[in-house]
């Protein structure tokens, strides 16, 4: 083992069912590292949403990462970094992705707020992200779609930089530049169109 000296506990829990976690087997411990990196996104139109699918896509996405947040403030030591994963559907959202991507947009707006509360010894920083190649996303690596492993390297980068929200991964801030030069009705043909394809893929699962 890399590190041998390292503790690991591992706390099962459904987080679309559940949206409190019960933390008493880490009280004890000084942490000084959050990630907030939970999210699903069933891609439908609304209309075509279960009101489980409603519920349980809220309160993964926004309830449990906010409860988790609110029981573990004051454990945390100081200095330390919170890194709540919002998305680049929160800030520009896509067809399909209704509920998505409303969750994401309180992710962010969670984040610069809490952000504003703590003092300087806690960095906050919510990280826009758009499309990474993972596990629940297996289009293909290209330019704008990195490896987990290159995005997770991207993030580690910034690290520090002082700002409240960043697009770790530039390429992201790349095409959003570009995109905001389109007139609106062009964004919205375009989106439809790009979501065309997972969309079909997600039908098909």
């Amino acid at each position: 083992m890399e590190y041998p000296d390292r503790e690991v506990v591992c706390i099962v829990h459904d987080g679309s069912k559940d949206g409190k976690l019960n933390l008493s087997a880490i009280k004890s411990f000084s942490i000084n590292v959050l990630v907030n990196n939970v999210g699903i996104g069933p891609m439908k139109e609304l209309g075509q949403f279960s009101s489980t699918e409603i519920d349980e896509t809220v309160t993964l996405n926004v309830l449990f990462p906010t409860h988790l947040t609110h029981s573990i403030l004051a454990q945390l030591s100081r200095p330390s970094l919170i890194l709540n994963v919002s998305s680049w559907a929160g800030i520009q959202p896509p067809p399909y992705l209704t509920v998505y991507a409303g969750t994401k947009a309180y992710n962010n707006a969670f984040s610069n707020s809490l952000s504003r509360e703590v003092d300087d010894s806690m960095e906050i920083i919510s990280l826009i992200v758009g499309s990474v190649h993972s596990a629940g996303n297996r289009a293909p690596i290209t330019f704008f779609r990195p490896s987990s492993t290159v995005f997770a390297k991207h993030v580690l980068s910034i690290v520090g930089c002082g700002r409240k929200s960043v697009m770790p991964y530039w390429p992201h801030a790349v095409q959003t530049y570009l995109l905001s030069w389109l007139p609106g009705w062009l964004i919205d043909k375009a989106m439809k169109k790009a979501m065309e394809g997972p969309l079909k893929q997600h039908k098909r699962e």
